[in-house]
Parts: structure tokens; sequence; C-alpha cells
């Protein structure tokens, strides 16, 4: 059987000067940074290990920020001010303005871009009873090169460019004789308050040629995305009440696009349960108090957000985040013969009062590189979480890819075995080598990473330790 959750606590936090909410994380293009959003018409640089503000990106916008996006070595925002803009992070300066604007400027609330194409994206609200997607070609922004306003007939609440369809698409034999014709080598994917779903021809110029399939939830949508799971390209929406949808982007018969398979998750999957942590946490050391206020159990509050990368069930339901509006985390994964959702870890705030979140986590980033995940709160805390350092694997609801708990007690007595053969340096051997240690960290930076696997790979060294310190204190502690 697999392991219980783990649990583990923030490797690092940083409130903000101002105290701004942090309402999305968006890793830097070119640098080891991340961009902040905030309800406002700046965004905030911050390094990714000492979670430090270094500068602001600003004087592009005059209205809240609605979308950050980056695309190879490009970094995009939107905002309500109709504009979108291209940011210098050297000079800290924009450097391209685009004024969306359909008879007058018109707020951006979705935002997507394909350098690669040189196509910038903006999905609009409603006004006039329209809502609009424009298309700038990056080379020439002073005017939009096409419009679709028939796809959604509300707030347009998200747009992302999907791989290319050959990947997770294959033609069937009736292909040739379908008059609907190849697919398009990429997909714009949109979501709106209308609660629809759709998937579009990106290079259309005809909106009513534009829209390749579409599906109705009957929920207004708050955010979609897609990911990949055994060959299959999904879609997952979540509503404004914190319900999640999934479907399988796959071909009818007569090998048109479909959103075919649609699964639906209660929000009763993720909000006002109850959660009990198990009682053996990270080793840490503790006060009295500190002991005192750990936590029994825990309830969610609310959905932070569906995260793929951080794995997916074998029957393909992404990991999903919920938090309490104390601050604390739960990492949850699909039941193997249900829609429900059983906790993976715990993300708690403390043990010190420094670390970790005090109010509703808003935003959650996960660096798949650098296995860290950044979260942001409303009273603008700034996390950073090792995922190397948790106890056990995640816990991701495929049997094939869990590990149990008694393979690690194979790998400990691997371990203690080779302990057994190290061989006792004598007192003049050990004074020595200190002198060598001392001479070497003089030569060495005087830290390392923090966050991330590099930070981990200390704790990954002595995990075998802590485990068997963890095992003789138990025993220390049975009657005798």
């Amino acid at each position: 059987m697999p392991a219980p959750p783990s649990i583990t606590y923030a490797t690092i936090s940083s409130p903000l000067p101002t105290r701004p909410y942090i309402l999305s994380i968006t890793p830097s293009p070119t640098n080891p940074h991340l961009i902040l959003r905030h309800p406002g018409p700046e965004l905030t640089i911050v390094d990714n290990q000492t979670l430090q503000p270094i500068e602001r990106l600003s004087g592009g916008h005059q209205g809240n920020i609605t979308s950050v996006v980056a695309d190879q070595d490009s970094l995009w925002s939107s905002a309500k001010d109709g504009t979108i803009v291209r940011w210098d992070e050297r000079s800290k300066r924009s450097a391209t303005i685009i004024q969306a604007s359909v008879r007058k400027p018109i707020p951006v609330t979705a935002l997507a871009i394909s350098q690669r194409d040189h196509l910038v994206i903006g999905g609009t609200e409603l006004l006039s009873s329209e809502s609009h997607i424009l298309f700038w070609d990056d080379r020439n922004p002073s005017k939009s090169a096409y419009i679709h306003s028939s796809t959604h007939s509300d707030d347009i609440t998200h747009l992302s460019i999907l791989p290319t369809t050959s990947t997770y698409l294959r033609s069937s034999s009736s292909s040739s004789s379908s008059s609907s014709g190849p697919l398009p080598d990429k997909l714009l994917l949109s979501s709106s308050t209308d609660g629809l779903v759709a998937l579009s021809n990106l290079k259309e110029t005809d909106e009513d040629e534009a829209v390749l399939t579409a599906e109705n939830w009957g929920q207004s949508i708050a955010d979609v995305t897609s990911y990949l799971h055994k060959g299959k390209m999904k879609i997952w929406a979540r509503s404004d009440m914190d319900q999640v949808a999934v479907w399988d982007i796959g071909k009818g018969i007569e090998d048109e696009l479909e959103l075919q398979n649609h699964v639906e998750y209660p929000s009763s999957a993720f909000k006002f349960k109850t959660f009990t942590p198990p009682k053996q946490g990270p080793t840490i050391t503790q006060t009295a108090s500190e002991e005192m206020e750990s936590k029994v159990q825990l309830k969610s509050d609310y959905l932070i957000d569906v995260v793929p990368s951080l794995g997916i069930s074998k029957n393909g339901g992404a990991i999903t985040a919920v938090g309490t509006n104390d601050g604390d985390i739960v990492l949850q994964h699909q039941s193997s013969s249900s829609t429900d959702y059983t906790p993976s870890s715990y993300l708690l705030s403390g043990p010190s009062k420094s670390r970790g979140h005090k109010d509703v986590i808003r935003s959650l980033y996960h660096d798949l590189s650098n296995e860290a995940i950044y979260t942001g709160s409303e009273d603008g805390v700034l996390s950073g979480w090792t995922l190397s350092s948790l106890s056990d694997k995640l816990i991701i609801g495929d049997p094939d890819i869990d590990i149990s708990g008694d393979e690690d007690d194979v790998m400990d007595q691997d371990q203690s075995d080779e302990e057994s053969e190290i061989h006792t340096e004598s007192s003049e051997e050990i004074s020595d080598k200190s002198d060598d240690d001392d001479e070497s960290m003089e030569e060495r930076p005087r830290y390392g990473p923090i966050i991330g696997a590099a930070a981990g790979a200390n704790a990954n060294a002595s995990r075998g330790d802590q485990r068997r310190k963890e095992k003789r204190k138990e025993k220390r502690f049975d009657p005798y």
C-alpha cells in the first residue's frame, strides 16, 4: 500500500513590503525570477530562491492587470484598460504596447501569445452584448489583424494555445473522405463565464469557420487548461463555485473534432472537507507551545487550483490543491474507483509564525524542473516549498507509479548495512580533515539553492538517517 500522506512546511516565506494580494505567479522566461500579479497596474519581480522583491514592472498599464503570459523569451501582460504590454526585463519598461479596441477601448481579461507565429491574442469583457477574441500580428500591432466575435457571449476567462495536434490526434482511415478536412496545426482553447469551452483554429480569419468544437458546461467557468495523459489530450475546467469538469479531445464518427467523455467532480470533492493529518510529521525542532498548536484537524474552504504537472491518477484525474482560510494546503489525488479525492500531502503553515501563510491562498505555481511549489496569499506572503524534502514520494493515485512504504524499509536496511562497514578514522585523520574542510568552506559560496531539487539534495541524502532515528526514538518510548 502507498505510504500515508506526508507533511511538510514552507522552505522559505517572504512578505511583500506593501502586502498586496498575490493573484498569480509566472516564471520569468529569461531569468531565475518570478513575476507576481496583484490587483493593480504593476507587476513585482522576485528572486526565485530568496523570494525577495527585485524590481517592479510599471508604466505600461493604467488599469488592473488581468493576465501574465511568458512565451519563449518574451513576457506579456493584459489589463482592464484594454492595453497589452510586452515587457523588457532588462530596462524594466514596456517594449510594446497594444491597445484593444472595438469601436472604443475594451477591457482585456485573457491573453495568449505565440511568438513563433507572431500572434498576440486577447479576450475581452462583455461590452455592448459582445465579447471578442482579437488577433494581432506582433510585427504590426497598431491594429488587430482579425476578430472572432461569436465564439462566446460573456466575459472571456481563459485563452491558451494547445500543442501541435499531430502529437495527440491521429487521423482515422475516413479522414480522406471526410468533409471536415485536416485539422489545423495548433488549436486555441478558450473559456467564458457563459459556460462554454471552445477549440478554434487560431489562424482562421473567418470567424464562422474558426470554431471547430465547443461544449456548454452550464457553469460559469473561472479557468481552463489542457494536459496530456496516456497519449490523449484532456481539458479541465473550474467553475466559479469550485466544481471541476474534464473532457478528452477526440474525433467523432465523421472525423470531426469533439470534446468527449465528460467527467464532473462536485465542489464537495474540494470544499468543506475535513482532514486529519498524520501525527508523524517531518523531523523538526519545536517548542512546547508550537507542539500544542500543531494541526490536529483541517477543513478545506476552497479549491486553489488543478495541477496536472504534480501527477495524474490512473483514471486521468489531475492532482488538486485545496486551501483553508488559515493558509494551509492539502494536495489531493483522485481515488481509484470514483470521482472522490484523497489527500496526498499536507503543506502546512508553521511551525514558526514566519513560515507559510496565514490567509487565503490565491495563487500556486509548480516549478516542475526544480521540484518546487510557490504559493501566494491575500496577506501578500510568497512561500516556496521544496518537494524533494517530502518524507515520502507524492501519491498521485496510480498504483504503477506510487511506491509502497515496504520499499523504503528495504532501502533503509541496505543503507544501514553499508554504514556498518564505514572505516573509523583516527583522531589525527579527523583533525587533518577538519582543517581541509575549513579551507574548502572559505572557497565555496556561503549558501546554495534554497528552494527546489538542488536544495533538497542534502535532505534526500539524510532521509534514511532520519527514518532510522525515528524508529530508534519509537523503541525508546516502548514499555520496558
